[in-house]
């Protein structure tokens, strides 16, 4: 999988290996880097001058790294924070510059390599180190610790490596489009099988990645010339590293806090009045954890999106359309992530029992209407459908609740009925219910939903059946929040579907809520 002429490869694993070697073992086994460097550059060159170089680089590299991350991070199995990811990245990406500078200088010098050889070379070289360490290094670390998995937690480890096989298998069998699929098996091995899941992961997502693009030239990344693909596969990989170590991060950290929690109310246990506060300090404690939390998982990801926007805008005219189209695919997919992780975020909120807001006040009709239509209308024309949105005449001119709220859940409805419907239409229908309610019902003519089935899409993750996620995409935690936020706001959501027949979702909600607007 080298890159022609076979001199380099976009991800170079010995610089991990490196790099959690000398962690792990100290600073004394840099003679063991450098004399494997060395050896690995004469099978491939032969000159002995410049594998020396290459080597002298290459090790001082490693010790850099292996010196700044033990300064700044310390020797973990696994970062126990959002900030030790992120230092960890920068370090990676700062410190993989120093082989390919040490290194070029004088082998240009000696070999007289052109100005734009140089620089092609060095950023091929800066990648796969770069890649090398963010993949590897935390691979390496993560399992040096105690393995003490049941054999229900094996059979669960087996199901997701075949399932994360079949997936990518899709997106490499594909076009860019489907790269998101890859992204809830991430979010499946930060969940239950923390870091050291989400590294084996993304490790078997990497090398199956640089099979298919350089190995066999399929898949959404295999560019001709090669060289021109590069940047996107490596935006690919970081994005999936980062993400998958920043989310089991986020769990380690929640983990920690519920065992404080859990550690706090146990020795209070006969005081019941302390053990209260300790629960309600502790409940505030958590909201405010989620909500720093959001801020530092979106900013990093909206980072990466600005990045694949300004590739995708192409201002200097030097990407041919090819390259557009695979810039605007990892942005697809960067929005796409940063969805899942607010339904991630909504949901762990719900569930933990964190109190949410509720803004409650008065809101038309017709407003609500005009909202809806503006947001719906440009996908209805794209997909060809029909769409309509009917107010009942017998309708008093506004009600009382949260438009936020109301328009979150009627918008993930529409927005579901828009997606499982090819042909015919979507109608959002608003009339009065019985004993002063109103309901809003949101038909389509879509695929529909078996009854036996009707019941488990409401569960997070979880859809009708695999090939909808594989066909259609999505995780299933839109429905799942809808539900919860349909409770808040003191209504109830009702499904009425046949396979073939379509769909309709019915939320019924107060016409007059009178809760008082919860403090922000």
């Amino acid at each position: 999988m080298a890159i022609p002429p076979g001199y380099a490869t976009a991800v170079w694993p010995p610089s991990g290996i490196a790099v959690a070697a000398l962690l792990l073992g100290g600073r004394r086994l840099w003679p063991a880097v450098a004399a494997g460097s060395l050896l690995a550059n004469l099978t491939v060159d032969g000159e002995f001058l410049a594998s020396l170089v290459i080597a002298a680089g290459s090790t001082l590299q490693a010790l850099a790294i292996a010196a700044l991350m033990r300064r700044h991070i310390g020797v973990l199995e696994r970062f126990e924070s959002v900030d030790q990811v992120l230092r960890f990245v920068l370090l990676a990406a700062l410190g993989t510059t120093i082989a390919p500078t040490l290194a070029l200088g004088p082998l240009a010098a000696v070999y007289r390599m052109p100005l734009s050889e140089v620089i092609g070379n060095w950023a091929t070289w800066w990648q796969g180190d770069a890649c090398g360490v963010l993949i590897f290094t935390p691979l390496i670390l993560s399992w040096t610790g105690k393995i003490g998995w049941q054999p229900r937690r094996l059979a669960e480890a087996a199901a997701l490596g075949v399932l994360l096989l079949g997936a990518t298998q899709i997106v490499f069998h594909g076009s860019g489009a489907r790269t998101f699929i890859i992204v809830p098996f991430v979010v499946w091995a930060a969940f239950r099988f923390g870091q050291r899941g989400v590294t084996t992961a993304v490790a078997a997502v990497c090398a199956l990645a640089l099979w298919y693009t350089l190995g066999i030239k399929r898949g959404p990344f295999a560019a001709e010339p090669l060289h021109d693909a590069l940047l996107l596969l490596l935006l690919f990989v970081a994005t999936l590293v980062f993400t998958g170590l920043v989310l089991s991060a986020v769990l380690r950290q929640l983990e920690r806090a519920m065992g404080e929690l859990e550690s706090r109310v146990s020795q209070r246990t006969a005081e019941l009045e302390q053990a209260t506060a300790v629960a309600e300090r502790a409940n505030e404690a958590k909201s405010q954890f989620l909500a720093n939390m959001s801020h530092e998982l979106r900013t990093p990801l909206n980072s990466l999106l600005i990045l694949a926007r300004l590739l995708a805008d192409n201002p200097g005219g030097n990407l041919n359309p090819k390259q557009i189209k695979f810039a605007q695919t990892i942005r697809e997919s960067g929005e796409d992530l940063l969805a899942l992780i607010n339904d991630l975020l909504d949901l762990a909120k719900i569930e933990s029992g964190a109190v949410i807001a509720l803004n409650v006040a008065p809101v038309t009709f017709g407003e609500l209407r005009d909202d809806l239509e503006r947001t719906f209308r440009q996908l209805a024309n794209d997909k060809r459908l029909q769409f309509s949105i009917t107010l009942d005449a017998a309708l008093p001119p506004e009600l009382r609740t949260d438009a936020g709220r109301l328009k979150q859940v009627l918008k993930n409805l529409l927005a579901n009925a828009f997606k499982f419907t090819a042909n015919g239409g979507v109608t959002l229908r608003i009339a009065p219910e019985a004993a002063g309610r109103v309901a809003f019902a949101v038909s389509d003519t879509g695929i529909g939903i078996a009854p036996d089935k009707q019941e488990m899409i409401f569960e997070a993750f979880r859809q009708a059946d695999g090939s909808t996620s594989r066909l259609y995409g999505g995780t299933g935690l839109g429905l799942s929040i809808s539900r919860e936020l349909t409770r808040l706001l003191g209504g109830e959501l009702r499904l009425a579907s046949a396979p073939g027949q379509g769909s309709t979702f019915t939320l019924i909600l107060p016409l007059l809520d009178r809760r008082a607007t919860a403090p922000g």
